[in-house]
């Protein structure tokens, strides 16, 4: 840096000019705007600034006194360069009143104020170079997050808005339950497993199912369905090509057009085809051989998969042994396998896996007892071995996927890579043929187990443990006995709670020892299906998902049972405690690491046995809104007939809150306050860094109409007695105070 010019000028021979009384003022020559060096070049009551004589500072030169050059304190260079008492160089900038070198991103960092590197950010006052590109944490690391506003992985640092709750009761309350339609109306049966995805980009998912009527049963002709998310309303219903009533359904992006679609097989007969929807509901294609003709395939009450199994950003259909492109033409059809129904020649539950089991570039399609590569080549085949109903996870803690298959009562693990034989077979308690498995790590122990429905429980198999089964519970599914469950991590304590339905409930169960936290009658005939645990609603916390039937009067001996109900019912928690998790539940044969939020479909998947380590399991999130009262105004031009107040409210979060956000107003301070004057409610949805205003109208009463200033205030996630409805990381920054001024009439 340079060194202060700073040039007290004595003046020595001026003061004696003075003393003589030679009539010399003692002043410069230099007039306003005249170039200086110091004030002693100025006229009286002018000083040197910045190089030029100005008013103002010490000018000295009428006192008879030399000038103490007090306004050449500062130093004499341009003001672009003067920086406190110095002036900087060139090459330098001012910050903070210190002179640095120029910081060529024009970022600096923390209380030394570091220059970033271009494109860093500055996140907890350290430099921070962005991760990875991202669309969804899937594309993050364990320890970071992906952020949307600028689409890339960031770390997870301390501070973060997170909520997490207290743990406790589980206490499930009806959201909304869809049970009809004027479209196709006697079609309100569901026996299948939903699936939900935002189909229409606006950050609300939509529920997806098929749905059959009384008189053809579940195997007969079904109509496919979308509602909405958040409460149940139709989007679009198809039935045209004949959709089967039982069939499962995936969703997923399979021509990378950044637009998703839907996924389902019909009719339930030998004839049937997969067939496949745009996001609206339109008809795309149906399955067809090379050249074009029909592709028939059986699938029934089976489910197909969607996965990009080279990393092309053309995914692929998967049902059985059989693969089609992205547009619906064969790739290849080889054996049917990964069914728990009925016959190998008339399997009717296919429910095949797509996952890396040999570490090379590409997903391969994991069977029962085979797995073929991704252009059908066997990698290992072992026809001898089991057909059952597969998940696929890391079971002994060797970075190796592990293979359960759950077969006519028993259970066994294999080598994914190989098919060598690991564990078991271990038999099914309470007998039958034992439904899809769910992998999760149910009691805390940081090592997967594998829960199973069978004809008479639900059990939970402990690989590791000192005895194979954890712990058993007894349920009723004397119909098909293969029923899917469900697990998640309610209270984030680290272990994870089963979700299940059999013919008569839905139950929540402790994953640790089996130990009923809920029950709510839900009545089902029982085929593959399971209840989904996700934000259907795209509000930031997690809610349950799932079917019921009605036309077999299975649970009829419990006296006075309530469940015999048809549709999709939507279950929240009624203390707002369960903790957030993602917006997707893609495919029956869903793992995390497989599809995005927004449904595009990952080139390049995760193995999900290397950071989740789970099956039919939805990562949990303890990201959460913080809902701060940001301003509050109000518009008296209408008095006394009617007062308007708005308030402004910002989610400066982690996590989004759905329309219908409650905002009470209120006459007086928080500290005072008096009554209440209303509530309103949001109507958007509020993502991070998102605000909505909402305005309050209403007549004032004769007292408050004084003509003087009246304090009023309100309190965002409030209905209007001083309770709100969303956990938050600062619950204490949600109201704001303003003034109303409203005149009587005169």
């Amino acid at each position: 840096m340079k060194s202060s010019r700073v040039l007290v000028a004595l003046l020595v021979t001026g003061a004696l000019g003075l003393f003589t009384g030679c009539g010399d003022d003692g002043g410069g020559t230099g007039g306003t705007g005249s170039p200086c060096t110091s004030s002693a070049e100025c006229n009286a009551g002018l000083s040197c600034i910045d190089s030029t004589c100005q008013s103002g500072g010490d000018a000295g030169g009428d006192t008879g006194l030399p000038d103490t050059g007090t306004a050449d304190t500062a130093p004499s260079c341009p003001s672009a360069d003067r920086c406190g008492s110095d002036c900087c160089e060139a090459t330098e900038e001012c910050v903070a009143n210190a002179c640095m070198p120029i910081c060529e991103s024009s970022l600096r960092c923390g209380p030394a104020s570091t220059c970033c590197a271009a494109g860093d950010l500055c996140i907890s006052d350290a430099c921070t170079t962005p991760g990875d590109t991202c669309a969804d944490p899937i594309d993050c690391g364990a320890d970071e997050y992906c952020d949307s506003s600028i689409g890339r992985c960031l770390p997870r640092l301390a501070g973060r808005c997170e909520y997490f709750p207290p743990g406790g009761a589980i206490t499930p309350a009806q959201q909304w339950h869809w049970s009809g339609s004027t479209t196709e109306p006697s079609y309100v049966h569901v026996m299948m497993t939903p699936v939900v995805g935002d189909l229409d980009g606006d950050a609300i998912p939509e529920v997806l199912f098929n749905t059959y009527q009384a008189a053809t049963s579940y195997g007969g002709r079904g109509v496919l369905r979308a509602v909405r998310g958040d409460d149940g309303t139709d989007v679009f219903s198809v039935s045209t090509p004949e959709i089967c009533g039982d069939s499962g359904i995936a969703l997923g992006d399979l021509d990378g057009d950044g637009s998703p679609e839907i996924v389902t097989t019909g009719p339930c007969s030998g004839t049937g085809r997969v067939h496949v929807f745009d996001s609206t509901g339109t008809h795309l294609w149906s399955a067809t051989n090379p050249d074009g003709t029909p592709h028939y395939f059986n699938l029934d009450f089976g489910a197909p998969s969607i996965a990009d199994l080279e990393g092309d950003g053309q995914a692929e259909v998967i049902v059985g042994g059989t693969v089609y492109e992205s547009n619906g033409t064969l790739r290849f059809a080889n054996r049917n396998t990964a069914f728990g129904c009925c016959s190998p020649t008339a399997p009717r539950s296919q429910v095949t896996v797509a996952y890396n089991v040999d570490d090379d570039p590409e997903l391969e399609i994991v069977g029962s007892n085979v797995v073929w590569n991704s252009d059908g080549s066997v990698l290992w085949d072992n026809p001898g071995a089991p057909e059952g109903f597969i998940a696929v996870a890391d079971f002994f803690a060797d970075g190796q996927p592990d293979l359960v298959v759950v077969h006519e009562g028993s259970l066994s693990i294999f080598d994914a890579s190989d098919g060598t034989p690991l564990w078991g077979p271990i038999v099914q308690p309470g007998g039958g043929r034992g439904g899809p498995p769910t992998i999760a790590d149910f009691d805390g122990d940081d090592l997967p187990e594998i829960g199973v429905a069978g004809a008479a429980s639900y059990s939970v198999y402990d690989p590791d443990g000192s005895t194979p089964i954890l712990w058993s519970q007894t349920t009723q599914d004397m119909s098909s006995n293969i029923t899917g469950s469900s697990v998640f991590d309610f209270d984030g304590d680290g272990s994870a709670e089963v979700v299940y339905n059999d013919e008569c409930y839905m139950r929540v169960y402790a994953g640790a020892d089996g130990t009923v936290l809920a029950e709510v009658p839900q009545h089902s005939h029982t085929l593959i299906e399971y209840p989904l645990i996700v934000d259907v609603d795209g509000d930031g916390n997690t809610e349950i998902v799932f079917a019921g039937n009605a036309v077999v009067a299975r649970c009829a001996a419990i006296p006075g049972y309530t469940g015999n109900l048809a549709g999709i019912r939507v279950f929240e928690d009624a203390a707002d405690n369960w903790v957030g998790t993602r917006r997707v539940w893609n495919q029956h044969a869903y793992s995390i690491s497989h599809i995005r939020e927004d449904l595009s479909v990952p080139m390049s998947v995760e193995r999900n046995s290397d950071r989740w380590n789970s099956f039919r399991q939805n990562p949990q999130s303890f990201d959460a809104p913080d809902l701060v009262g940001a301003e509050a105004t109000s518009d008296g031009t209408a008095c006394p007939i009617e007062l308007r107040l708005s308030a402004r409210i910002q989610n400066d979060g982690a996590a989004a809150v759905g329309p219908g956000l409650s905002v009470s107003f209120y006459l007086g301070t928080p500290a005072a306050p008096g009554r209440l004057l209303g509530t309103v409610m949001t109507t958007g949805l509020l993502v991070p860094g998102a605000a909505e205003t909402v305005t309050l109208a209403f007549e004032p009463t004769v007292a408050e109409q004084t003509g003087a200033p009246l304090d009023f205030f309100f309190v965002a996630d409030d209905i209007g007695d001083g309770t709100g409805e969303h956990n938050e990381c600062i619950e204490d920054n949600n109201s704001a105070v303003g003034t109303f001024t409203c005149p009587g009439i005169s």
